[in-house]
């Protein structure tokens, strides 16, 4: 519907400025580095309509910083340490789009305190006693993908935060 109104470059530009997410609509070759820009800076997941070839560093980030779960639609090779942590830290579900080559210790822990189910991304290598639990501290939900194998453990260590007691990892 949209494919047949939008015909010129101007009209892409006005589309985009009311919503980001009309970049599906418009024609690749209407897409330009500066109206894709537009699109990501209103809504970042808008990102997936983005030709790859315009997929910057800059335009990516931009994505990202208006909304953290268009790092899914980031080209694996803009995927930095930097930009993941960032990315995290703003928003710990983010994990899930993470490359498993970035998910370190330190960074899953990140991400499980700002979004305890986000241990569902975590890498069972990773799923350490002290990582379950900051994760059910955050949300008791977090332990449906705690290991089995540290589910009691955890559960004990959380029930003695939740009741002021000292707490051994």
């Amino acid at each position: 519907m949209f494919a047949e109104k939008i015909v010129t470059k101007d009209e892409a530009m006005a589309a985009i400025r009311q919503c980001g997410c009309t970049l599906e609509y418009v024609p690749d070759e209407l897409k330009t580095a500066d109206l894709c820009l537009a699109a990501v800076r209103h809504e970042g997941w808008a990102l997936e309509y983005v030709p790859r070839e315009l997929k910057t560093a800059d335009l990516c980030l931009a994505a990202i910083n208006q909304d953290g779960l268009a790092l899914e639609f980031v080209p694996e090779e803009l995927k930095t340490a930097d930009l993941c942590i960032g990315v995290v830290r703003q928003n710990g579900w983010t994990l899930e789009f993470v490359p498993e080559k970035q998910k370190t210790a330190e960074l899953c822990l990140l991400a499980v305190k700002v979004c305890g189910i986000a241990l569902e991304h975590v890498p069972e290598k990773l799923k350490t006693a002290e990582l379950c639990v900051e994760a059910v501290k955050q949300d008791s939900w977090a332990l449906e993908y705690v290991p089995d194998r540290l589910k009691l453990k955890v559960s004990a260590q959380v029930e003695r935060v939740d009741t002021g007691q000292t707490v051994k990892t």
